[in-house]
């Protein structure tokens, strides 16, 4: 072969692997492929996605189909793995490999599958996702059942979508140095049982940003940093039991802004916002059911104001806490129930006293001053103030004394209340209406002489609001008239329609 062919040859040669291996290359992976490399069809997709990880090359993308795969991964290629939908595309790690389901060591992005942890195990820790020395992005996953779900170091990388639960522990990121800035955001953690540990920890410098997540737990700490250069908490909801936000060991700024921080109720340890230093800037935070609000250190005197407070057993261990522009009131969420329930609505309702008071510096996405929470701010979102009814009146005591007849119940909170409609009648769990309608008192208490009548009374309260709007009954008063000596008095709980019995469709 004459020379200047074989170099016509070697060159087309080298052009052809040096383009070839310049353009990425989608490769497939499904339970009915037949399985023939390089699997760049549906048709010869790998049935293992580690497999077609092996064989794969830098930028190359991985695309899963439907089905649950027995493996756990090591990828060692910077490519990205998608999987057809977090609810069918399962990669189960259950007893198999060390100590993880998914090993990146190069920089990778997983998105769309639920991750099976191998279990529980103290030493050495089962995790579900690890990379160590690698920018790492997870979209829009689920992974349950390990200790922690996500062990992130030296990442940069983005968090975003993920729902995590049957952990211990949620999300940890750590750096050797400042130059790491993970973004944690729009994911729900649900810390399990009483080992439960931290929903998310940043172990160890860096500069993470935590946004827009629900964090819940029992007996945990919501987030929590052991020492970071800088952070940022933002538009998140924690209620984790024990401690919400742990900041105290930050060499430069934490923002604790827009947040709800509620029921971290531990009797020793329970607080919204445990010890922050004196970097912190905590603004247009609500901070609700705590056994402390903010727990903070005499030699420390962060900023803070702008915040909200409401049924804390302390609102603070050290007053200087408290800003000028602090409120102190019922926040008026949608449906106030406990963050562990799932069935909450902490929007606020038309006149909350949280609407459009928060850091005049900080706006809403709609233009306007922020709101005081987790939906307020420009990282918030712009919704419709409900006008609701008032919540029913609840704890009721009643007593008697001088034939006279005591009533007294809890006084309402919220911001709009006008006044309480009383109901009586004789007839045992009655309707209110205008016919049973007897007065109306704006107190939360009410005294009535006895009636004349032979049997029972019975009593039905309801709060009103200065729109009109009318609550559910509380809880039935029924006075029993004895006819000598003191009435009796009793508070009777909710009617319930149940299932016939026996039912005839099934006699057992």
């Amino acid at each position: 072969m004459k020379p200047k062919l074989q170099q016509i040859i070697l060159f087309t040669l080298t052009f052809f692997l040096f383009t070839c291996a310049a353009f990425p290359t989608t490769r497939f992976v499904s339970k009915t492929g037949s399985s023939v490399p390089p699997y760049t069809t549906w048709a010869t997709a790998s049935d293992s996605i580690q497999k077609c990880i092996n064989i794969c090359n830098d930028g190359d993308t991985v695309v899963v189909a439907n089905g649950v795969y027995k493996e756990y991964l090591l990828i060692s290629k910077e490519i990205a793995l998608l999987g057809a939908s977090m609810d069918s595309t399962i990669i189960d790690g259950t007893g198999l490999g060390d100590y993880y389901t998914i090993r990146a060591n190069a920089d990778v992005t997983i998105s769309g599958f639920t991750i099976i942890g191998k279990g529980f195990n103290t030493s050495p820790y089962y995790d579900g996702v690890v990379t160590i020395f690698n920018n790492i992005n997870v979209f829009n996953c689920k992974i349950t059942h390990c200790n922690v779900a996500l062990w992130v170091g030296q990442s940069s990388g983005i968090l975003d979508g993920l729902i995590i639960n049957d952990v211990y522990g949620g999300i940890t990121t750590s750096c050797a140095s400042d130059t790491c800035k993970p973004i944690i955001r729009n994911c729900v953690i649900i810390l399990e049982g009483e080992n439960a540990d931290n929903g998310i920890l940043n172990f160890y410098y860096g500069q993470p940003t935590i946004l827009n997540n629900i964090i819940i737990g029992n007996k945990s700490v919501g987030i929590n940093n052991v020492y970071a250069k800088r952070m940022i908490i933002e538009n998140n909801l924690i209620a984790t039991g024990y401690v919400g936000i742990r900041a105290s060991t930050v060499s430069d700024t934490t923002f604790i802004q827009n947040n709800i921080i509620r029921e971290q109720i531990d009797a020793d340890f329970g607080a919204g916002i445990s010890y922050p230093n004196r970097r912190a800037i905590i603004k247009n935070n609500i901070l609700t059911n705590c056994k402390k609000g903010v727990e903070i250190s005499t030699y420390e005197n962060p900023s803070a104001d702008f915040n909200l407070y409401w049924e804390n057993e302390i609102h603070s261990n050290n007053g200087s806490i408290f800003g000028v522009h602090d409120i102190f009131a019922d926040p008026m969420f949608v449906k106030d129930t406990v963050a562990k329930s799932l069935s909450y609505d902490y929007h606020l309702q038309k006149y909350s006293p949280a609407i459009d008071v928060g850091d005049p510096s900080i706006l809403d996405v709609d233009g306007t001053r922020s709101d005081i929470g987790m939906y307020g701010g420009p990282l918030g979102s712009t919704y419709t103030y409900l006008n609701l009814p008032p919540k029913p009146p609840v704890n009721f005591h009643s007593s008697f004394d001088s034939s006279k007849i005591i009533i007294n119940w809890d006084k309402f909170s919220e911001a709009d209340f006008s006044h309480y409609n009383i109901y009586r009648s004789v007839v045992n769990n009655f309707i209110p209406d205008s016919s049973s309608h007897y007065c109306q008192t704006d107190t939360s208490y009410f005294i009535d002489e006895i009636p004349i009548v032979k049997d029972k009374i019975f009593y039905k309260i309801t709060s009103v609001d200065s729109a009109g709007n009318e609550s559910l009954p509380g809880e039935q008063i029924v006075i029993t008239i004895t006819g000598t000596g003191e009435p009796m008095i009793e508070v009777v709980g909710e009617y319930k329609l149940y299932q016939n019995y026996p039912n005839p469709f099934n006699p057992a």
